[in-house]
């Protein structure tokens, strides 16, 4: 990200203002993790090596923040990624014997030792501090880069930093007090030779004597005297109190601390130059951590005054904090270097995290623990979910260690075409490339497709891959994976193309949370906890760093600091899938219990929403397409909430959630088939795991659990059912057991307030044909202006009626004017009226009013006024009338009678798939490979035929028109359907 932000917290926290202690304990550890994390994503051995100063400076602030993180979320990660790294180096220090920058790394050794005990920690860092006092340093002080000896004296003031404090250390751990007396003898040789007693500064080194600034004032360095700072607090916590040698070097400190709090810049920072700002404008980072780091500490521990340097302090934090990216990336850190230099907000180097994390703790241990206020998700409500979580942060199924479970797997049909197969070809070609042209395409085109497949390729890659991985278990595919993970994290947008039409995703300007973003986010995350620890600690920390930048950040401010993203109070899929999504990746990766919290409160608190969506009795006006998609949705967020809380926060504990869970059952006419209604695609049934996973929720059967290995795509969405335990069951309350006893009609299904009728032959009659028909209004969520539409089948086949939604949509399927454009939207592409060539309107105002509905055991009537869906100016009324009688054969009846102050043309259509030929001018004919249907017409005047071919990105389906020839003010047309 490109952009500054001043918010300190990632979930839990508010702007701070500059006022005493302004800043919470829960803000300040997000933004040490995020800079920590960051850093461990982009640590870089090859570099420097994993000796270095430049490296060492970083795992002395993780070191400190690792104690913050383990003894505060139970996270200790940071303490075994800096164990890994001591021990594959057998805790070594760097070459140079006397070099002080060669035994930096020690620091952070021996806080290890302190904590683990274990000796070899210890010993390299002995034998090299007893040798150099052994034979003690006799180079000179004049620093010269090609004379080594005139490096074995602290001749620099950076190596007051890299050195004292591992003497001091050793000398508390051993007791012996030759360590004390070498530092300070050698501290105190380098301060004689440094410190500028006239401006209580260190110069660099000799070399900066005479030199002045463009101002004409003397060079000081300010991370140079940042790193004195910074090694003072840490010898300060070394010295006992008592100690003779305490007094020179808090008085030095509290002089020091006193000489720069007033050199501090009105933004808050410090410059590279101390005493010549004006040259160096930009801030510094590296040498504000440090001084911020001192500052805090000397206020923490009484040696400054409170009243007189928290405004430093505070204002220093913050502008530390506005100087992380949203990844976690710290800019304005000056590169390696011995004076006052430019500086850019990209540039960063390891040891300034390393400072700005040694701040974090100290500013930590004087942050509030209070609540924020005025916050949209309440701290109360995050709080009491956080004590329902559990200590670790956990994924929706197993990882790879379980091999009982990916062996059983492994022998499945999908498993063995997967690993034979699938992932080698895969796996040969390589992830597929981000092609910025195709990302683009939409813009240019307002085609979808080629951007959409190439991101969806492109997740598909890692999730197969990670399946693969799971179940063959030989290590195999993780240099692949770990390299598409690095691609997906450095890819600026994972929203596809046509919700990020401003492309501030593209850019990497403004991240929105999308469908996509949602769904593909929450499969990373689930391969990154199945593959565990397969994956480089590197890489995982890669990861949380891109969730915080694409996912979990732009939520926070969405909710917190602008307005939220609209979904969340959407009443259709997109609240489900997103919040399923978001929801499932924090508590997925996340660390922090209450940062987990903050995610499981959103959804407490919108989920609602998305549940308006479908009517009290469960109607979903989406059809049975998004249904699948966002009530399964809706179940995998339920189920991730219900694990994560055990069962203490169950968004189904509601009778309605059992009525939803009726809708699959209810909306089939036949077994399997349903009317594709809305933007439902032809022949879609309803999800076999969703009615199962409703039946077993509810108690209503138990049928054994079958793990299913998802196929390609949408893999979150998919993957519950992969893993055992798959069901949370509801808890059984009075209401719920009301609702479950409220009997389904084998006959038919009817939705009051969404006015759809679906009405089935009797069970073992000659009757195969089932139908359903439709009053609703135009304002419907996936709406299709479809007013008066029905569904005709036989057995397993509709026939005829609604033909359902493009199996992919164009660019500009969802703007305003889409049902002129795509006669499968308008009411022309759907089995209803065209007055006086007007088709259906747009809107709630359209609507159909149910006039009648009298269902018997032998016959269902229903009728519908629907003269408001057409603003013809003549038209007075408008009836449409169905007629289901299941006896015999069964037939079906479609009748629509008008009126009208003028004469108006009148015209109705059949929809079908089917070969379809005119008999006569009564009869048509509609024929299957297995079924043949007559239509017989009756109408008020004779009637001609048109037929037109309509297709959007979909199977072409046929609309013949049923015409009066004449204009009439009144009048009819009958279809009555029925097999031959």
């Amino acid at each position: 990200m490109k952009k500054l932000y001043l918010i300190l917290a990632l979930c839990t926290g508010c702007l701070s203002a500059i006022n005493a202690q302004s800043f919470t304990k829960a803000e300040v550890k997000q933004s040490m993790r995020r800079v920590a994390d960051w850093q461990i994503g982009h640590y870089n051995k090859a570099i420097y090596g994993d000796l270095n100063w430049v490296n060492a400076t970083f795992y002395l602030g993780l070191v400190h923040w690792a104690g913050i993180a383990e003894q505060v979320d139970k996270d200790d990660s940071y303490y075994r990624w800096l164990l890994r790294l001591g021990g594959r180096n057998y805790w070594q220090v760097d070459q140079r014997m006397y070099h002080a920058d060669d035994i930096c790394i020690s620091q952070a050794y021996l806080y290890l030792y302190e904590k683990y005990k274990r000796k070899n920690m210890l010993v390299p860092t002995l034998a090299r501090t007893e040798w150099v006092i052994a034979n003690p340093p006799s180079g000179s002080f004049e620093l010269n880069y090609s004379d080594a000896s005139t490096l074995e004296h602290w001749t620099w003031c950076d190596a007051l930093f890299m050195a004292p404090p591992v003497y001091l250390k050793l000398y508390n751990i051993t007791g012996d007090k030759k360590f004390i007396r070498f530092m300070d003898k050698e501290y105190k040789a380098t301060y004689d030779y440094l410190f500028d007693k006239e401006e209580d500064l260190f110069f660099r080194d000799h070399h900066y004597f005479a030199k002045k600034e463009a101002n004409g004032t003397k060079v000081f360095w300010g991370r140079g005297n940042g790193w004195v700072l910074g090694g003072l607090v840490e010898m300060l916590r070394e010295l006992p109190a008592k100690s003779k040698y305490r007094p020179f070097y808090q008085d030095l400190f509290q002089r020091l601390c006193r000489r720069i709090a007033p050199l501090q810049n009105s933004d808050g920072f410090w410059h590279a130059s101390l005493l010549d700002p004006a040259s160096y404008p930009s801030p510094e980072t590296s040498c504000s951590g440090f001084f911020v780091y001192a500052l805090a500490y000397g206020i923490n521990e009484g040696f400054l005054p409170k009243e007189e340097f928290l405004p430093v302090v505070e204002k220093g934090w913050q502008a530390l904090e506005s100087a992380v990216n949203e990844d976690g990336k710290l800019g304005y850190v000056q590169p390696i270097g011995a004076d006052p230099k430019k500086v850019t907000r990209n540039m960063t180097e390891v040891y300034g995290p390393g400072a700005f994390l040694l701040a974090g703790t100290e500013i930590y241990r004087m942050a509030q623990d209070a609540p924020k206020q005025n916050a949209n998700i309440s701290q109360k409500r995050i709080r009491e979910i956080a004590a329902m979580l559990p200590d670790k942060p956990k994924g929706m199924g197993v990882s790879y260690k379980d091999r009982t479970f990916w062996n059983k797997i492994k022998e499945s049909d999908e498993a063995e075409k997967l690993l034979a197969e699938e992932a080698p070809a895969l796996l040969k070609k390589g992830m597929p490339p981000f092609v910025d042209s195709l990302y683009l395409h939409l813009n240019k085109t307002n085609i979808r497709l080629p951007g959409e497949n190439m991101m969806n390729a492109r997740y598909d890659y890692l999730f197969r891959l990670t399946l693969a991985e799971c179940l063959e278990n030989k290590r195999r595919y993780i240099p692949a994976i770990e390299k598409a993970l690095i691609a997906l994290c450095n890819q600026n947008s994972w929203s596809i193309p046509a919700h990020d039409r401003n492309l501030k995703n593209y850019h990497g300007t403004d991240y929105y949370v999308d469908l996509v973003v949602a769904t593909a986010g929450n499969g990373i995350a689930q391969c990154v906890a199945m593959l565990d620890d397969r994956l480089s600690p590197e890489i995982r920390a890669r990861v949380q760093c891109a969730f915080r930048e694409k996912v979990f950040r732009p939520i926070y401010r969405c909710l917190e600091e602008t307005k939220p993203f609209w979904w969340f109070t959407a009443t259709n899929n997109w609240n489900s899938v997103c919040l399923a999504g978001v929801t499932g990746a924090a508590l997925t990766l996340l660390t922090d219990k209450e940062e987990r919290a903050y995610f499981v409160a959103a959804a407490e608190k919108y989920n609602v929403y998305g549940m308006k969506g479908y009517a009290d009795d469960g109607y979903c006006s989406e059809g049975v397409g998004y249904y699948n998609y966002g009530f399964r949705a809706y179940i995998l967020l339920r189920e991730e909430v219900c694990r994560a809380t055990q069962g203490k926060i169950d968004f189904f504990s509601d009778p309605k959630f059992v009525r939803i869970a009726q809708y699959g059952k209810k909306m089939q006419m036949n077994e399997g088939v349903c009317p594709a209604y809305s933007d439902c695609r032809i022949g879609l049934s309803p999800d076999k795991f969703i009615l199962d996973y409703c039946d077993r929720a509810l108690g209503v059967t138990s049928p054994e659990e079958k793990y299913i290995l998802p196929g390609s795509n949408n893999l979150s969405l998919y993957l519950i059912e992969l893993f055992p335990g798959q069901v949370w069951k509801v808890e059984m309350t009075d209401e719920i057991r009301q609702a479950l006893k409220e009997d389904s009609d084998p006959l038919r299904a009817y939705y009051e307030k969404a006015g759809i009728l679906i009405a089935r032959p009797a069970k073992g009659s000659s009757c195969s044909m089932a139908i359903s028909a439709k009053g609703g209004n135009n304002a419907e969520n996936h709406n299709h202006n479809d007013i008066g539409s029905y569904v005709v089948a036989l057995g397993k086949s509709t026939i005829t009626g609604e033909q359902g939604g493009p199996y992919s949509y164009p660019g500009d399927y969802f703007s305003a004017d889409a049902p002129e454009k795509y006669k499968i939207k308008s009411s022309f592409g759907h089995p209803v009226p065209v007055v006086d060539g007007v088709t259906q309107s747009v809107g709630a105002n359209a609507k159909g009013i149910v006039l009648k509905k009298e269902f018997t055991n032998e016959k269902d009537v229903f009728s519908i006024d629907y003269t408001s869906a057409y603003s013809t100016p003549n038209l007075n009324k408008l009836i449409r009338t169905f007629v289901y009688d299941r006896q015999g054969e069964g037939n079906f009846t479609v009748g629509d009678e008008f009126t009208a102050k003028a004469p108006v043309r009148f015209e109705t259509a059949i929809t079908t798939r089917a070969n379809w030929k005119v008999l006569d001018d009564t009869h048509l004919i509609l024929t299957t490979d297995t079924e043949q249907m007559i239509v017989n017409i009756e109408a008020s005047g004779k009637v001609s035929f048109t037929s037109e071919t309509i297709e959007v990105n979909s199977p072409a389906y046929t609309r013949i028109g049923i015409a009066l020839k004449e204009q009439a003010k009144d009048g009819y047309i009958q279809l009555k359907i029925y097999t031959k």
